[in-house]
């Protein structure tokens, strides 16, 4: 049987990247280059295919996928009118599966673009919650799906301090019951909902979402896998392969200054001081985590640049000592374009969790650290470590996998 895969923000570039690259491969006018679930090393997992994903999902905005990808053509120019003209049958589809949204306390950018069309208005945050599960079992049963991974790429939340009552899963409960708008939010009452409904969530966002410890002990409860937080895909990917170089070379690192300018949709929501708090702090966090130094400066800014688009830029100034006390500078630029970056990590992130939740695991999954800036349960930060969890966890299923076919024969 198929996987659904039902997206929150599923009209975004990353969103529509990941659906049209995902169609295209099923028929093959599309390569899978950037999906390490296509590595040789996770070749021997029994991983649903890419042919049986099936997408869903909820925006805020309305429109269709067909203008969705439209879109992403003309910025970052990364899908070719071909690719749209070959798949429309099946974008318009999809777009007959996606259903509006919630934008409660996104901040002001995100309201904007929800015009009166918020699932919020008019309801209690527990109809919310109902109407978010209503929507995704009708997805789950019109398409007879064995199962249906929510995938959370909706643009970052303006949010502050994680509030008390997130820690325990009576009182946030409680917070949905009495409807305490202010202190809850469109990710968290996604993940609720998800988690809840017994599906497999992923927080690709650096929102709060299930990475919460309210969250963390439903999905133990209803025995649900989940993963998060905030996609690793450009700079700080580079980081955290970086830092440990230095490290393992005994050189001490003096400062280090981040400097990000982008152009996109995500770019003008974090013009917004709040969300883009929330989206530096990740950021700064695992290099400052992975160094363990309190006299390191080091220093982290996000800027919006309309004309870039899509195209990320970020450059980066490393002042580290070496022999001697010999003080030496790195300096590297970066531009990637975000949604060819993130849209494979959102469809291995879908497969591999899918693939957690068929052996039956639960809680997070601290093993797909690599894929995020701030990894649920997870303080190591080195890329490599957090890969060898990975691959460690590969092995391990493999084998557990091996083992059950041959007991099977038997």
């Amino acid at each position: 049987m198929a996987t659904g895969i039902w997206v929150i923000g599923a009209y975004g570039s990353v969103a529509t990247c990941a659906i049209v690259g995902a169609e295209g491969i099923k028929r093959g006018l599309a390569p899978r280059t950037g999906l390490v679930t296509e590595l040789p090393a996770l070749a021997e997992l029994d991983l649903v295919g890419i042919g049986d994903l099936v997408f869903g999902g909820c925006d805020v905005r309305r429109t269709d996928m067909v203008a969705a990808a439209e879109a992403v053509r003309r910025d970052p120019g990364i899908v070719s009118r071909e690719l749209i003209d070959a798949l429309r049958p099946q974008l318009l589809a999809i777009s007959a599966d996606i259903t509006p949204g919630c934008s409660l306390n996104c901040g002001d950018e995100v309201t904007a673009m929800a015009a009166d069309t918020g699932i919020e208005r008019g309801r209690t945050a527990s109809e919310v919650v109902a109407e978010i599960q209503r929507q995704i079992r009708a997805f789950r049963e019109r398409h007879r799906l064995e199962r249906v991974v929510v995938v959370n790429l909706a643009s970052t939340e303006a949010a502050g301090e994680m509030p008390r009552e997130y820690g325990s899963l009576k009182e946030f409960a409680r917070l949905i019951v009495e409807d305490r708008r202010k202190l809850l939010s469109a990710s968290v009452l996604y993940a609720y909902a998800a988690i809840d409904l017994g599906c497999p969530y992923v927080n690709f966002t650096p929102s709060f979402g299930s990475s919460i410890p309210a969250l963390e002990d439903l999905a133990t409860i209803r025995g649900v896998p989940h993963a998060g937080k905030d996609g690793k895909t450009g700079e700080t990917l580079v980081k955290t392969a970086l830092a440990p170089m230095f490290l393992a070379r005994n050189l001490r690192l003096l400062a280090w200054e981040s400097h990000n300018i982008l152009g996109n949709r995500d770019g003008l929501v974090l013009r917004q001081p709040a969300a883009n708090r929330v989206k530096t702090k990740d950021k700064e966090e695992a290099l400052r985590q992975l160094v363990n130094d309190e006299t390191l400066h080091s220093h982290v800014s996000i800027d919006y640049c309309p004309s870039l688009g899509d195209w990320k830029t970020a450059w980066n100034f490393i002042h580290f000592e070496g022999f001697l006390g010999t003080r030496m500078i790195m300096q590297f630029i970066w531009q990637g374009c975000d949604s060819a970056l993130a849209a494979p990590l959102v469809l291995d992130l879908a497969r591999l969790t899918d693939f957690a939740a068929r052996r039956g695991e639960s809680g997070a999954l601290r093993h797909l650290a690599c894929f995020f800036k701030s990894p649920w349960q997870v303080r190591e930060h080195d890329f490599f470590r957090q890969f060898a969890l990975l691959m460690d966890y590969v092995e391990s299923a493999h084998g557990k996998e091996a083992a059950s076919r041959a007991e099977r024969t038997v």
